[in-house]
């Protein structure tokens, strides 16, 4: 079997018809697969992540030729060649998963204390979401997420981290749920 290696590309841009068409045509001509993918629209702003893999030749054509992309769509890119970890079986299998939803009045630093917390008793935050909205009455400004966390457990405690984030969420008056995934249901 031919060796394959993968890298990460990100990119941003502002959005517009065609974007991701753009950039994955660039990756297929140049013989990878994209094996992972995230798009997501902020601000008018596109940023799109590509795990991408190919041959050894095949990658570094796509390292190449980021400088010609940049000019020709517009587009600030980066890339990453990544080096494998092999993940013993036993963690991939013990490490539990959580998803913490959390709704409350939007202000400054609600993202950083909540993920503070999880950081702070070996949570690993695997995707986070966030939004905000006005209010239906007052028109005030809501903050809405959504998170999907491990916790491994010789780094800390999945009871204390449950814990630590209802004390946060009792004096920030967060509105917070946190339930355990069940494999394969992200």
């Amino acid at each position: 079997m031919a060796t394959r290696e993968r890298l990460i590309l990100s990119a941003t841009e502002q959005d517009r018809p065609g974007l991701v068409a753009e950039l994955s045509g660039f990756i297929a001509e140049r013989g990878c697969n994209i094996d992972d993918s995230r798009v997501i629209v902020l601000g008018g702003f596109a940023g799109l992540m590509f795990l991408i893999s190919g041959s050894p030749l095949e990658i570094a054509a796509i390292e190449s030729s980021v400088a010609s992309l940049e000019r020709t769509n517009g587009l600030r890119v980066t890339v990453r060649r990544l080096r494998d970890r092999v993940v013993p079986p036993a963690e991939v299998q013990t490490t539990p998963t959580w998803v913490v939803t959390a709704s409350a009045m939007d202000h400054e630093g609600i993202i950083h204390a909540i993920t503070d917390v999880v950081r702070a008793h070996g949570g690993n935050i695997l995707e986070l979401e966030t939004s905000t909205e006005s209010a239906p009455m007052t028109g005030s400004p809501l903050f809405a997420m959504r998170m999907v966390i491990t916790v491994a457990e010789r780094h800390g405690s999945s009871m204390r981290l449950r814990e630590a984030l209802e004390t946060l969420a009792r004096a920030e008056a967060i509105d917070l749920d946190v339930k355990e995934l069940i494999a394969n249901c992200v």
